[in-house]
């Protein structure tokens, strides 16, 4: 059998993170992990380059945004302090979403811990499912997802984009993964060269490998 597995058709086997029974050490060192991922990996860079402008277009007003699963809560950790920092500090209102009470609740307490008080109010973090956002049309400026979608098999995936526009007044952001030998070899080998959990082990190349394209 090949190391390599094939790249042209999508895994549909789950990630254990998206086993909501799982709700221990297991889970919560993967949230931690996958934080780190994001800042060595350029996730966050990625996901700036497109808002960091926007962003700046509207200096002069808050910005609302909803994030769909948003795991620990690091993008939008991120962005209020990017915001933060900006002379004249820009306003932003974030509304970050996940289906999982355990990884919420986990989330909740880890900003308590990295992020001053005034930073803390900036965002707000619900308990929901991204198949059916309780949000009215239009009702924040920005929706997006980072390392999200890949979640969802391609039917729902589409039903989440939907949703997304309907609720957004001016767009949506998507960062996600690209499903390519390159990519999974470098997470195989990120995951099994560190001290990385079993859960990141197991996840990490899955989850390239349930990287969505326009094709299948």
């Amino acid at each position: 059998m090949s190391v390599i597995p094939s790249f042209k058709i999508r895994t549909d086997t789950d990630e254990l993170m998206d086993d909501f029974s799982i709700t221990d050490d297991r889970l919560t060192t993967a949230l931690e992990q996958l934080r780190c991922v994001n800042r060595f990996l350029s996730g966050y860079s990625t996901s700036m380059a497109v808002l960091a402008p926007f962003l700046r277009s509207r200096s002069q007003q808050t910005t609302r945004i909803l994030d769909l699963g948003t795991g620990i809560a690091d993008f939008p950790e991120y962005i209020v302090k990017w915001a933060a920092a900006q002379s004249p500090a820009i306003d932003v209102e974030i509304v970050a979403i996940d289906a999982n009470p355990v990884t919420v609740d986990y989330a909740r307490s880890a900003l308590k811990q990295r992020l001053p008080e005034p930073l803390q109010s900036k965002i707000h973090i619900e308990v929901a499912d991204a198949l059916a956002l309780p949000y009215v049309d239009r009702s924040f400026d920005l929706v997006m997802g980072s390392m999200f979608l890949h979640h969802f098999a391609q039917d729902n995936a589409i039903v989440i984009l939907k949703s997304m526009q309907r609720i957004s007044r001016c767009g949506i952001l998507i960062n996600d993964l690209h499903r390519h030998p390159l990519a999974y070899l470098g997470i195989y080998a990120l995951t099994h060269l560190l001290p990385a959990s079993p859960m990141m082990r197991n996840d990490g190349p899955l989850s390239v490998l349930r990287g969505l394209s326009m094709v299948n």
